[in-house]
């Protein structure tokens, strides 16, 4: 197994297609042709077993504010491993990875949105309420700015000293 971590303007077109194949198996109805749901990520994490993508973790590397407080984040997108390679703790090892890095950067929290929480909260993420703020993107579109709680689907990380508030989020941008 190689896991490569690549700047999101890096990948090539053999590196798209693959990328979209597997996110479109792992995902139903993701845009067709696209790499993306609402916006590019900073960077990926591939995973590779004999030349063949079996794994993938998008990360957006930004500040959020918090209580009006900025924080720099990674924020999780699209972490997904094909079928005939899940429960050999793959996305868990990509977690791990990318929170390493976070550690060694200063990075003060990695957060994600989830549905389905098991996996998460068996990695040490914590479930959250927060009221939010976001950019609201549809389809290259900006509809607006969104506020509100994401009830039961904001999971949190934190990497460093600082802890996480049950105040307001801001995003600065789209949810992850």
């Amino acid at each position: 197994m190689d896991i490569q971590r690549i700047e999101e303007f890096k990948i090539n077109n053999t590196q798209k297609k693959a990328i979209h194949q597997l996110l479109a198996e792992c995902f139903s109805g993701y845009p067709k042709g696209r790499t993306y749901l609402k916006q590019l990520p900073s960077f990926r994490y591939l995973v590779y077993q004999k030349n063949q993508l079996i794994g993938h973790l998008a990360v957006e590397h930004r500040m959020i504010a918090m209580d009006q407080k900025p924080y720099a984040v990674f924020g999780v997108v699209d972490i997904c491993i094909a079928a005939d390679h899940r429960d050999k703790n793959i996305a868990s090892t990509l977690l791990h990875q990318l929170e390493q890095l976070g550690i060694e950067n200063n990075i003060d929290f990695v957060i994600l949105t989830a549905t389905e929480h098991p996996f998460y909260l068996k990695n040490g993420y914590k479930l959250f309420s927060n009221n939010c703020r976001w950019l609201f993107i549809n389809e290259h579109q900006t509809l607006g700015v969104k506020n509100g709680h994401l009830s039961e689907a904001l999971l949190i990380k934190p990497l460093g000293k600082v802890k996480w508030s049950k105040g307001t989020v801001d995003f600065l941008g789209t949810v992850f």
